[in-house]
């Protein structure tokens, strides 16, 4: 099933049939690449198209992850080293952390 969360005005859509999310946003997309275990999400990948880091564009998208786990009632299993110094650096997401 397909969810969406939105973060500020940019909406990230999980894709379970592509194992990705994605982010879209005027002039490109961001996506993390996730495989499921049970009730975790295991991100193992994400990507900002190079003219656009420094954005702020793979917070939104790790802020997205995190918020769609926490409705569905997954949890997060961080192998990006990205996500994973996201999560360090929120710690109201702990809950979600598998």
């Amino acid at each position: 099933m397909t969810q969406h969360v939105e973060t500020g005005r940019i909406a990230v859509v999980e894709r379970p049939e592509s194992g990705r999310f994605e982010l879209d946003f005027p002039g490109g997309q961001a996506f993390a690449v996730y495989r499921s275990d049970g009730d975790r999400i295991i991100v193992t990948h994400t990507e900002v198209p190079p003219a656009f880091n420094g954005r702020g564009l793979g917070s939104q998208l790790a802020e997205g992850i995190f918020q769609i786990a926490r409705v569905s009632g997954r949890r997060v299993v961080p192998r990006c080293s990205f996500v994973a110094a996201w999560a360090h650096r929120h710690p109201d997401y702990a809950d979600v952390l598998a």
